[in-house]
C-alpha cells in the first residue's frame, strides 16, 4: 500500500476502525477495478444507499450512520471517502474525468419515500447535507480546476458566467480555504499547491511574452483587462513610481529605514507616509481625503500597547495583517468590504492594488494573508454573475498581474 492509500500516514483527523475499513476498501477497489466500476460502487454506497455487495463494508457504514456524532462528523467521513479516490485519480491524467464525475453523483441524490428503508433515508439525508459543507465546496472547485466544464469554453460572454467559474484564472486563491479546509489531508494541500504553481508559471510566461511583443501582438493578452489597461498595470506594478525607483525599491528602502526607528509609534507614522505616497503623488487631495484621514486614525490605534517599544518582526507582521483587513475586507461569515470597493471606484484599480502591493512587498510574510482576504471576497460573490461583480473580477485581474510580476520568477522582463 502506497502512502497515497494509507490514511494513517496523512489524515488530519483521527480515523476509527469503522472509517478505516471503508477507506481501505475503496482504495483496494480503485487499484483492482476500472474507474467507472469504482464510481458505480461509490454511487451504490453513498448515493443510492439501498444495499452494498460487501456486507462487512455495509455494516461498518450503517454503524457510522447511527453514531451520536454522525450529524456533525459524517461529512468528514464522506469527504475522506471521496478523497480516497480523488487524490490518486489526480496523479493519473487519464482518470481526471472521474473527479468531476464523482462530484456530479451528489447532484442526483434520489428522493426518499415510504418504500425506502430507514438506512437508505439516513444515507441520502447525510449525503445531501454533505453538499452544503465547505468540504464539498472545496471538492467541487477542485474538480472544476482539474477538468473545466465545456460550458465555460463555449460561453464567451464572461459577464453571464458565475464568479465561481473564474477561479482557475486566479491561482493565488488556490491554497486559501477555497480548495482546502481545516481537515484537508496533505495530498489535497499538495495538489492545490501544484495546480497553483503550474498556473502561475504559465501566466508569468504569458505576461512576459505579451509585454515583450505588444507592438506586433503575436501573443494573446492572457488577462481579462483591455490591452491598454494591462500595459498601464505592468508599467505601474513593475516600473518607476518614485523618481527612478519601483514599488519594490521603495519597499526595500522602507524596510531598511524601519529598522532604525525608535518606537512602534514612530514606525506607524512612517508606514502611513510610505503607504499613501503613491496616492498623494498622483492626487494631492488624498492628503486630506476621508480615506486617508480614516486610515491615519485607524493605524494610530492599532496595537497601541506596543507604541513605546521597538518594533519587532511579529508585531509588524500582525500590524500589516490588520491593515490589510482595513483595506480589503473584515470578517468571514459577514464580510465588510465597502471601503475597498469605494477606493477602487475613486482611486481606480491600479492605484488601489498598488497600495496592497506595497504592503506585501514590505512584509512578504503577509502575502498569504492578502490572498486570503481576496479569497474571502471571492467566496462571498461566488454565486453572483461576473457582470454583477465586475469590480471584483477586475480587482482579481489586477491582483494577478501585481503578484505574478513581483513574486513569480517565470515573469522576467
Amino acid at each position: 500500500m502506497s502512502s497515497m492509500d494509507s490514511f494513517a500516514s496523512w489524515s488530519s483527523r483521527p480515523v476509527s476502525d469503522l472509517q478505516a475499513q471503508i477507506y481501505n476498501h475503496l482504495a483496494d477497489c480503485r487499484r483492482q477495478e476500472q474507474t467507472d466500476q469504482v464510481l458505480q460502487r461509490f454511487q451504490s454506497l453513498f448515493i443510492e444507499g439501498d444495499r452494498y455487495a460487501d456486507d462487512a463494508v455495509w455494516d461498518a457504514l450503517v454503524e457510522l450512520l447511527y453514531l451520536p456524532e454522525a450529524e456533525r462528523e459524517f461529512k468528514y467521513t464522506l469527504n475522506r471517502c471521496s478523497r480516497t479516490l480523488v487524490n490518486p485519480w489526480y496523479t493519473q491524467p487519464k482518470d481526471h474525468w472521474a473527479i468531476p464525475a464523482l462530484v456530479g453523483l451528489f447532484e442526483v441524490i434520489p428522493p426518499t419515500g415510504t418504500h425506502n428503508s430507514d438506512v437508505t433515508r439516513r444515507i441520502r439525508y447525510l449525503s445531501q447535507r454533505f453538499t452544503t459543507t465547505e468540504q464539498f465546496a472545496a471538492l467541487r472547485r477542485f474538480a472544476e480546476l482539474v477538468q473545466p466544464s465545456a460550458e465555460d469554453a463555449a460561453n464567451q460572454d464572461i459577464s453571464e458566467q458565475p464568479v465561481a467559474q473564474q477561479l482557475r484564472r486566479y491561482p493565488f486563491l488556490y491554497d486559501s480555504d477555497l480548495l482546502v479546509t481545516k481537515d484537508s489531508d496533505q495530498p489535497q494541500r499538495d495538489q492545490a499547491q501544484e495546480l497553483r504553481q503550474q498556473q502561475e508559471t504559465k501566466l508569468g510566461i504569458d505576461l512576459a511574452r505579451w509585454a515583450r511583443q505588444q507592438a506586433g501582438r503575436p501573443f494573446a493578452n492572457p488577462t481579462q483587462l483591455e490591452d491598454d489597461e494591462l500595459q498601464a498595470a505592468l508599467r505601474y506594478y513593475t516600473g518607476k513610481v518614485s523618481g527612478n525607483r519601483s514599488h519594490r525599491d521603495m519597499a526595500h528602502l522602507f524596510a531598511s529605514y524601519s529598522r532604525t526607528v525608535r518606537s512602534f509609534r514612530d514606525f506607524k507614522e512612517e508606514f502611513l507616509e510610505y503607504l499613501l505616497a503613491p496616492l498623494t503623488s498622483v492626487d494631492r487631495r488624498y492628503e486630506q481625503h476621508p480615506f486617508a484621514r480614516n486610515l491615519r486614525t485607524f493605524v494610530r490605534q492599532v496595537l497601541r500597547e506596543f507604541d513605546d517599544e521597538m518594533p519587532k518582526d511579529y508585531t509588524i507582521q500582525r500590524f500589516c495583517q490588520i491593515v490589510l483587513n482595513f483595506l480589503v475586507v473584515e470578517g468571514r461569515s459577514n464580510p465588510v468590504f465597502r471601503r475597498f470597493r469605494v477606493l477602487l471606484e475613486e482611486a481606480g484599480h491600479i492605484l488601489t492594488l498598488g497600495l496592497l502591493l506595497r504592503v506585501v512587498l514590505f512584509c512578504a510574510a503577509v502575502k498569504p494573508w492578502l490572498e486570503n482576504r481576496l479569497a474571502v471576497l471571492f467566496k462571498h460573490h461566488e454565486q453572483a454573475r461576473c457582470g454583477e461583480a465586475a469590480w471584483l473580477i477586475k480587482a482579481l485581474e489586477h491582483a494577478n498581474v501585481a503578484l505574478i510580476t513581483n513574486f513569480n520568477k517565470a515573469y522576467s522582463f
